[in-house]
């Protein structure tokens, strides 16, 4: 992924308008934008279900719908929208992915029954599948050379930590004074000033030498994933001994098993299955499926553990929780200063003790604990080497690649944090009902995430060696290697 062009298809052709330097940056400020109004969505539905269930009368199990919705085309399109940013320009996914996304947010707002209100969050769902890889694959294209690369997701990154506390105030603040329609249009409205000035300021791409598109991976590999997020979500919900949920995860296995075989056939498949070969890619999405659960897991633990344990309100909990924002903002600056000067995998193994350590202590939270002495030191521990984590694993997805596997490779990365996140919340969350909403129920998570954590660290050493990856590997121009 190594091009320095956003117009043409040339490797190292330069940037053409008002200077190289400011067009960059005004990428960098739209993406983080639209990666803003995305993750404001997301957190604001976690604090206003309680209002949509009362308006459109939802009862029992239906409302976990509302997120499933959109969760399910989410998980599932994203492979297909990295891949199609490759071969049909990233702008123009970008684009559509977008509009469509603002065109949903509008819709919800305006929706009055159920129905309407799933079916416009599953249109939002599919626009951030196409959304989210070009975006990335955006970013990757345009900062070509290493420290720029590197303070450029650091900033794409603080943004993803500070939407979270932000999505979670305003969804709060605006569903108490307005109301949950509002902040769905403001979304929209958002979204669509958005996509305005990106028209004008980001310029086409394409990665060279992709021809072909191969229909019946694109199919395979979609229908795939559908099942395998939808198995998740209905364990979640009726058990992972429930036939439904057993056939969704063999049809998973079916299709994906199909999409391989047709992938091996091909003469210009969707996914070259070569590039599993490169091994920063494969160690980075292995360790990316077994972390990725950690940060979904401890905010969902917590946000319970704290009301019912600690006897914490709504808004004392978010507000309790705001920390972790912050130190995910920190992470995300500090990582991009280590990588140059230590190894990756050091880098890597170190944060992903940190995470174990913080949600160990997190696990002997009980009723007596202290928020600033026990809670607030744990809750910073964990989401400071998740933040380190995870920044470096974007990195090392993207680094030694051809530009024509950027869309590819931000589609993967993309794919395994979902599939991975709700995979981990759904088990983990399961076994603390199965043991109970006490304290040793919510430790049983929180148990399992350090355990998550150790064998993260284990993959990055075995699937990791020096000659593999280096700090000069995501540091220097030539990401070809």
């Amino acid at each position: 992924m190594t091009t320095e062009s956003l117009v043409t298809t040339a490797p190292n052709a330069p940037v053409p308008g008002p200077g190289r330097t400011q067009r960059r940056s005004a990428v960098l400020l739209i993406m983080c934008l639209v990666q803003f109004v995305v993750l404001v969505n997301a957190m604001f539905m976690i604090v206003t279900l309680p209002a949509i269930q009362h308006d459109l009368r939802f009862e029992g199990d239906s409302l976990t719908w509302v997120v499933n919705a959109y969760t399910l085309p989410l998980g599932g399109f994203l492979l297909l929208g990295g891949r199609s940013a490759d071969l049909f320009g990233r702008k123009r996914v970008f684009a559509t992915g977008l509009g469509l996304f603002s065109a949903a947010s509008a819709l919800c707002g305006l929706s009055t029954t159920q129905p309407a209100l799933l079916a416009f969050r599953a249109l939002q769902g599919l626009g951030a599948a196409l959304l989210a890889p070009a975006a990335l694959s955006i970013l990757t294209a345009t900062f070509s050379d290493g420290p720029e690369r590197r303070k450029a997701l650091a900033v794409w990154s603080a943004v993803n930590a500070g939407s979270t506390g932000v999505g979670l105030l305003i969804g709060g603040v605006l569903t108490a004074t307005v109301s949950w329609p509002f902040v769905f249009l403001l979304n929209g409205i958002a979204g669509v000033a958005i996509l305005l000035v990106s028209s004008r300021l980001v310029p086409e791409s394409r990665a060279p030498g992709v021809a072909g598109f191969d229909l019946g991976g694109a199919v395979t590999v979609t229908s795939g994933l559908l099942a395998l997020v939808y198995a998740v979500l209905r364990g979640r919900q009726h058990g992972w001994a429930d036939a439904v949920t057993l056939g969704a995860c063999g049809a998973a296995i079916v299709l994906l098993a199909a999409f391989v075989l047709i992938q091996r056939i091909r003469r210009a498949p969707l996914v070259r299955l070569d590039v599993f070969r490169l091994r920063t890619l494969t160690a980075a999405n292995a360790t990316m499926f077994l972390v990725a659960g950690a940060p979904a897991t401890v905010f969902y633990v917590l946000t319970i553990h704290l009301q019912e344990t600690l006897g914490y309100s709504a808004l004392t909990t978010a507000l309790a929780l705001l920390p972790a924002a912050a130190t995910v903002a920190l992470g995300s600056l500090i990582a991009p200063r280590l990588l140059p000067r230590h190894d990756p995998r050091l880098v890597l193994v170190v944060a992903l003790a940190l995470v174990a350590l913080g949600v160990t202590l997190l696990a002997r939270v009980g009723p007596g604990s202290d928020y600033l002495s026990e809670v607030l030191p744990a809750l910073c521990t964990m989401f400071l080497g998740c933040s380190c984590a995870i920044l470096t694993l974007f990195m090392l997805a993207t680094t030694r690649l051809p530009e024509s596997d950027a869309g590819l490779a931000s589609g993967l990365i993309n794919t395994t944090l979902q599939v991975g996140s709700g995979l981990w919340l759904a088990v983990l969350s399961s076994a603390a009902l199965r043991s109970g909403l006490t304290p040793g129920g919510y430790a049983v998570a929180l148990w399992g995430v350090a355990l998550l954590a150790g064998s993260a660290a284990l993959v990055v050493l075995v699937l990791l060696r020096r000659r593999h990856v280096t700090a000069a590997d995501l540091s220097d121009a030539d990401r070809h290697g």
